[in-house]
């Protein structure tokens, strides 16, 4: 069986990582099959919606690094991670449909960095977040540190890389990173419940929506409101929005296509 499955309810699209016996660490393969979906998407979309989980008790725990010889890939490290985990993270952010995260168990490291790049987090009770990547001397990757800065603030971003001490489920929710925390055996379903309601809806609108939360860690407020102006005009010349407008008028419920 494969070690990532892909497959598509409806209009959405759902990545499990599949490798439960050792908590669903990330393969070079299962980096590439990610990226190879993601792009396919963005150059012709089919969904509408993603859901990206993990198979068994965990989420993901990461990359899968093979620590004996690690060392003698030193000096590709940089190359591999821009086109490696960085471009999943980057493709999750820059798709313009929602992704959200079921995060079912345990998210390390890059793993932790694939459920901050979705747009919304849904965690089971009993999930657990982990930065560990100073207990082996190495630095942070998948955006973990940028997010968690903009997500809990510096102080504790900080805190946590350093420390390596873990985030509970109780903790993700409370500091704002996960959006519901629900018993595990409903995290799948209430995010797949999430996604086919948002595949419904109207898909222009959220992608703008994702353009202008990307942009708002690094923007003025003038610049703001310049990208706003740009994501309405788009917006008000999509179908969608003469589909929302005439069903507010005849006083029913709009039927989004996702134009």
């Amino acid at each position: 069986m494969s070690d990532i499955l892909i497959t598509r309810d409806g209009d959405v699209l759902v990545f499990t990582l599949n490798r439960p016996d050792h908590l669903n660490p990330l393969s070079p393969a299962m980096r590439e099959e990610m990226i190879a979906t993601l792009n396919a998407e963005m150059l012709n979309p089919q969904a509408r919606a993603i859901v990206i989980t993990g198979a068994g008790r965990g989420f993901c725990t990461g990359a899968d690094l093979d620590l004996s010889t690690i060392m003698e890939r030193r000096p590709l490290i940089e190359t591999q991670m821009m086109g490696g985990i960085n471009q999943v993270i980057q493709l999750l952010r820059n798709i313009p449909v929602p992704v959200i995260a079921a995060v079912n168990g345990p998210a390390a490291g890059a793993g932790f960095g694939i459920a901050l790049a979705a747009d919304i987090m849904i965690v089971a009770d009993s999930a657990s977040f982990h930065l560990s990547f100073a207990k082996i001397g190495a630095s942070p990757d998948g955006g973990c540190v940028a997010t968690l800065c903009r997500k809990i603030g510096e102080a504790r971003a900080t805190a946590m890389a350093m420390l390596g001490d873990k985030m509970d489920a109780q903790q993700a929710f409370d500091l704002g990173v996960a959006h519901q925390m629900v018993p595990t055996a409903e995290c799948l379903p209430t995010a797949m419940e999430l996604a086919q309601k948002l595949a419904k809806g109207p898909t222009t609108s959220y992608g703008l929506i994702k353009q202008q939360v990307a942009a708002a860690a690094s923007s003025s407020l003038d610049d703001s409101l310049r990208l706003e102006a740009s994501c309405q005009y788009r917006a008000f010349n999509s179908q969608d929005f003469a589909e929302g407008v005439t069903a507010f008028v005849e006083k029913r419920s709009p039927k989004f296509q996702g134009r």
